[in-house]
This record gives C-alpha cells, structure tokens and sequence, in this order.
C-alpha cells in the first residue's frame, strides 16, 4: 500500500535512520510520535534501502483486536524464522512448542523465551535481519515483555529492531529502556511543501486553513485538505464543507469550544466518512476492525488464527477509508486510526452483535473465540464463563498469566452465582499472584471476599503466597481472618453448638489459621492434630493439602508454599515466622 506522507521535512529523522541501519552503534530503537506524524512512512522509507543493502527485512503490526491474545505479537514478528527453529536445542524448541500452542510443557519465564528468541536471530544473523514493528504500542502484554527483553541484548549483533509507538498511548516499550527518536509534527515551510506537493488545485482559504488545524502533522493535512481537492478519489464530499458565502470550511464540530487535538479532529474527519456508509457496508468494516484486519500489507495472524476478510466494501475504498493489499488482494485499512475510529462510532449493541457473530467464526481457536464471546455477553452466562476459564487454561499453560488473570475476571463478572464468581476470582488472584502484579492479586482477593460466603481456596493460598513481600504480617492476618469469618459463617448456619456446627469448622482451616497467626505471634507453635482430627473434608474447603503444601493452579509451575513456622533462634536472636517459597 502506498505511504500516505512523503518524505518532506525529515531531513535529520531520515540521516539518524541511515546511520543506524548503516552502523553497528546501536541496534534497538524507538521511534515515537503522535497519530498520523509520520512514523508508519518512516519504517517504509528505512526499510526499502536496508533489503537493497542486503538486511533481511521482517515487518510486524500491532492490532487492537490481538492485544489480550498471549504473544500474538511475538509470533508475527518470528513467524518468518520458525523454520529455523529445528536448528535449535531441545530446550528451546520445546520454548517455542509451548508458547505457540504446539505441545504442553512447563511455560516460560521472559528471560528462558527471550533467550530462546535470541538464539534463533543468531541463526539468521548471516542475513542480517531488520525487524520493523509498527504500532508497537497494541502489543499484548507477553509479547510486548519478551520483545523489550531482546531488544535491550543485541548489542553486538547484526540483528537491528525498531518499533514504531503513539505516544499518547501506553504500552509495554514505556518502561523498555531501548533508545529513542522522537518524530516531530513538520515545520511550517515543510507543511505547506507537502500540500503543494500532494494537493495543487487547493483554493487559497483552505490552503491557509489547513496548516493551523492540522498543526505539522502530515496526516492531518492530507484528510483535512482532502474535501477541497476535487482530483482525489471521493473528493466529491465537498457539500456542507463550505460557508454560506463559498469559503472553505474544515471538517469537525463547528461548535467545539477550543481546538481540537489532531488526532480527536481525524477521528470526527473518518467518522463522517463511517456514518455515510450504507448499514451493510459499515456492519462489515466493523466486523473487519474488532476481528484485527491489518491495516499494512502481508500481516501474519496470531497462531492459528484466521482474520475475517472484508467483502463488497468498495463504498468505504471509495471514499478512502480502505486500501486494497497488493500481496492478497484483501482490504486493509487504510490507517490504523481508520480502524479504532469504527469502533469507536460504533453503538454498544452493534459492537457486542457483531463480537457475537465472529465468535463462532473462531470455533477451532479457545482463546480468540472466547475473547469474542466475552464482548458480547452483556448478563451473566455460565456457558461464556466456561469458555473464558478454558481460554485462561490455555493462556496459562503457554506462560500467559497475565491474559489469564483478565479472562478468569470477566469470567467471574459472567458467573451466575456467588461460589463461582468467588472460585473465579480467587483462580484469578492466584494467577496474579504468579504473574507479578501483587496489588492485583490483593484487589482480586478482596473483590472474591463477599459476606456470608466461603472464603475462596485460591484467594486464602494466595494471600499466603503474597507473604513473601514486605507487608507479610498484615497478608497473614488479613487470610487468617477470613478464614476465621468463613469458620463463623458455617457455624451460624448449623448451630455454634449442635454437633454439626461443631465439625463444621473443619480443622484444616482452624490450622491455617493458627499458622496465619504466626506472623505475630512467633512463640507460639502449631500444635500437632490428633487422628481423629483427620477426617475427609470437600475439596472446595481446603486451603492447604494434607502436607501443608498450597495446591497449584493447573497449568502453572508446581510451588511448594510452606506455611509460615519457627526458625531455630540463635542465642540473643528474636523469633519470627517466614515464607519459603521453592520452585520444584
């Protein structure tokens, strides 16, 4: 597809990009500016010298429908070199097998991934890869780690990685520490170069007009001036873009009390554009945006997943909203902006209808269908909550605990009674708990804590677990309590003194109490249960299994969590309870 800006004005962005292609200075770099300035056309300028040059040019785009799917951006970006992948050792095939879905084994940490990707650019280096991301800041969260983890290790490599990000959007590169080069909007005299360049018939008004509003930045310029130039493709859309005495009038609300920002002004400009479209046509462009189609030629899709493919929308090519890859003959989008823009004009019911229709397209793929599924449900569904949970399986198995925290939440937001949203929950906070966000964890845990019902397993074992941090006696009397209230609430149900309510406490969470209570209290010692104390009890009430161990969640590493006890003292030295936690 054709670059929308042309290279005026980019003069110094143009040389760095040279030299860093051309020198074995540095290898990673960020390119970062706001919507439409430019960034997209920069990665296609550097990119058709270097594969002159010889460096084997690998091109990835990140997609707002893609950014919950676990290393969907890690696949696009390596899926040209996965034939290299048998080359490797056992270990890292075994990496690769796992994260993409291919067989079962132990997930991945960021650094064993990270390593194993490093390993096979090495196997490429002879070609002298150059890996361009464009949208980097849609990048789902696993990827978005690994890809930073990389970039901060080619020193000395001939492998050379730049990612392009908004910078009015977050993203996992914020905290990347990889070099930057900020993309500026164009100077004045460079912005009314470009529009001589690219729109000569503009009448005077406008072409005064038009700089102030679009503020340097090259898209801009182009939409806005684009209902005046009667020579591009739709330019008929000059009614209602004029006074009543024949000037020029920009797009946007005329009503607006201060300026627009340039990227709020192109989205009411693309979304004019979407509200003149017949129903049929826009029903399909929106099912093409929430399904992540492209808006750059040959994107690859996440493993095993097919994008849906656009028909009968050449209204919406017509009037500049898609583009047509010269690779497949499909229609992309013709800027990722186009792409957000449907969305956002879209209605809640349109979205959640259209979310219900691609679901089934996805049947063979748990994870992206479930994504769907959970979009359209609006009251809660236990089958949709079922889904969700087995997508979360599947996220963790290949190392993505943090999509699975996400899924199993809305998956406890779809639940249709308090047991389930509680265990949902707690699964949930034990995925956290792995995954590094503590806070969540805590948050998830106090959400599933609901009055008048059992205490989830999974959020007492995972308050446990968060013991290991500094604030390790508050997390042990927070759990203790709560099992203590669970202990309460069974016995106001049954009578504090009938003989139901008596073995209704269950001594193995009066034991996780006492071992809870440790942390304050470090000279007091568990007592030893009797025999008659180690009745069967249902699965759902225990905490802790017979050993004392807290039990894994399927999929993730097996922990071995010991209970907080007495260390031997040193003479002179003071008691106190600890958490160790061994990876077995």
């Amino acid at each position: 597809m054709e670059s929308l800006v042309t290279m005026i004005g980019r003069d110094d962005e143009l040389r760095q990009l040279s030299a860093f292609v051309t020198t074995a200075e540095r290898q990673a770099l960020v390119l970062r500016g706001e919507t439409g300035v430019g960034k997209s056309a920069l990665l296609d300028h550097v990119a058709r010298p270097a594969s002159g040059a010889g460096h084997r040019v690998i091109r990835a785009a990140g997609v707002e429908a893609e950014s919950e799917l676990p290393f969907a951006g890690l696949h696009q970006l390596v899926h040209p070199l996965l034939p290299a992948v048998d080359r490797l050792d056992q270990v890292h095939r075994d990496v690769f097998a796992t994260v993409f879905g291919r067989s079962y084994g132990k997930p991945p940490s960021v650094m064993s991934l990270g390593i194993a990707v490093l390993d096979l650019l090495s196997l490429a280096s002879s070609a002298r890869p150059l890996l361009l991301l464009d949208d980097g800041q849609w990048l789902d969260a696993s990827s978005a780690a690994v890809i930073g983890f990389v970039g901060r290790r080619l020193t000395g490599s001939p492998v050379k990685f730049v990612v392009g990000l908004r910078s009015d959007v977050a993203s996992g590169f914020d905290t990347a520490a990889l070099p930057e080069l900020p993309v500026r909007s164009l100077p004045d005299e460079a912005a009314r170069r470009l529009l001589d360049l690219r729109r000569p018939g503009l009448d005077p008004h406008a072409r005064r007009l038009v700089p102030d509003q679009a503020r340097g930045n090259p898209l801009a310029l182009l939409e806005l001036s684009a209902p005046f130039d009667g020579d591009r493709t739709g330019g008929d859309r000059t009614a209602g873009d004029r006074t009543a005495g024949g000037a020029a009038r920009l797009p946007g609300p005329a009503d607006a009390p201060v300026p627009l920002p340039v990227p709020r002004r192109l989205e009411h400009v693309y979304g004019t554009r979407i509200k003149g479209l017949r129903d049929d046509v826009r029903q399909e462009v929106l099912r093409g945006a929430l399904d992540g189609v492209g808006a750059a030629p040959g994107s690859v899709p996440a493993p095993g997943a097919r994008r849906y493919r656009m028909r009968d929308a050449e209204e919406a090519l017509a009037v500049g909203l898609l583009g047509i890859d010269p690779v497949t003959g499909d229609f992309l989008f013709r800027h990722p902006l186009v792409r957000t823009t449907v969305v956002r004009t879209a209605t809640p019911d349109e979205r959640r209808l259209t979310h219900d229709v691609l679901a089934p397209l996805h049947r063979d793929d748990v994870e992206r269908s479930a994504t769907h599924l959970a979009a359209s449900a609006v009251d809660p569904d236990e089958e949709v909550a079922a889904a969700l949970g087995k997508a979360a399986d599947s996220a963790t198995r290949r190392g993505g605990a943090v999509a699975a925290v996400a899924w199993l939440t809305r998956a406890a937001e779809l639940s249709e009674n308090r047991e389930d949203r509680s265990r949902r929950l707690g699964d949930a906070a034990f995925a956290a708990g792995h995954a590094g966000p503590f806070e969540q964890a805590r948050r998830l845990i106090r959400s599933g804590s609901l009055v008048g019902t059992d205490e989830s397993p999974a959020s007492v074992v995972t308050s446990a677990y968060l013991a290991g941090s500094r604030n390790a006696r508050p997390v042990l009397v927070q759990a203790a309590e709560t099992v203590r209230a669970a202990r309460r609430c069974r016995l106001g149900r049954t009578g504090a003194g009938g003989a139901q309510g008596a073995g209704a406490g269950h001594p193995r969470d009066s034991r996780t109490a006492r071992r809870a209570d440790l942390a304050g209290t470090p000279d007091r010692r568990p007592r030893r249960r009797r025999p008659d104390q180690q009745g069967d009890r249902p699965a759902a009430c225990a905490p802790v299994t017979a050993h004392g161990q807290l039990p894994p969640l399927p999929g993730l590493p097996q922990t071995r969590h010991h209970l907080p006890r007495r260390p031997a003292r040193r003479p002179g030295q003071a008691g106190g309870g600890n958490l160790k936690c061994t990876n077995v």
